[in-house]
């Protein structure tokens, strides 16, 4: 059991509510966050207890970063740790037929949110905190008509990499990269038997969370099932 605080970003998607659970399940005292009120409410409001509170707010700015860690730290006293669980929805089509607009907007949705929580928060942790961003594994390769997914994907990935080599003191920093499809609310009706589930994505960040020494990253990786609550292999770290 923890007396610390998380605050969990994006929490009424898929990843997110598998984080909330789990981080419960280990005694943290939790702060689910989200932009819509409304889904917050249907997520969370029947399984609220005095150790789970919830807020909202958008991390596109900034501001708007700052003002959710404002809102979450008077929720619960202090915050130790964030997990970033942002991920917009897409067009499905051809890199060609994208226009301009179409991909800033994308990079704005994914990429520019985790970039302003990790340049807000990151000097507002404790020395000993630490903050985590869930991302894709098609950083590493492409699904037919969803190549912007991956050119955010691997921005996000070299950001957090930038972000964790000019680290000195501080709390730190790690991205989490989902290899995998996950079996969440949203895909229950037809999720596959080796689909890491999102209880199973929460219970590896604890895990990442409770001996982050153990998962040096600062990139790092759960491919399978069978991966959760271990450390990365050597190769996939950095």
């Amino acid at each position: 059991m923890t007396d610390r605080t998380l605050l969990v970003v994006g929490a009424s998607g898929d990843v997110g509510q598998g984080i909330v659970r789990a981080a419960r399940d280990e005694g943290w005292r939790v702060i689910a966050s989200g932009r819509d009120a409304g889904k917050l409410e249907a997520v969370f409001g029947t399984a609220r207890d005095e150790g789970l509170r919830t807020c909202t707010g958008d991390i596109g700015s900034e501001e708007g970063a700052l003002a959710l860690w404002k809102e979450a730290a008077t929720l619960a006293g202090r915050v130790d740790a964030v997990a970033v669980a942002v991920n917009a929805p897409n067009r499905i089509a051809p890199l060609s037929q994208w226009t301009d607009e179409e991909l800033a907007g994308l990079l704005a949705t994914n990429l520019l949110t985790h970039f302003n929580a990790a340049k807000v928060m990151l000097s507002l942790l404790p020395a000993e905190g630490i903050l985590i961003g869930i991302g894709g594994g098609t950083a590493d390769f492409v699904i037919p008509k969803m190549t912007p997914v991956s050119i955010a994907q691997a921005g996000i990935r070299m950001m957090y990499r930038g972000f964790a080599r000019e680290r000195g003191e501080g709390a730190q920093i790690r991205e989490l990269m989902i290899v995998s499809m996950v079996n969440g609310a949203s895909k229950r009706d037809k999720a596959q038997p080796e689909w890491v589930t999102d209880d199973e994505v929460g219970r590896h960040v604890c895990a990442i969370l409770a001996a982050p020494e153990q998962f040096p990253g600062p990139i790092l990786q759960l491919k399978s099932r069978e991966q959760v609550g271990q450390p990365d292999q050597p190769s996939s770290k950095g």
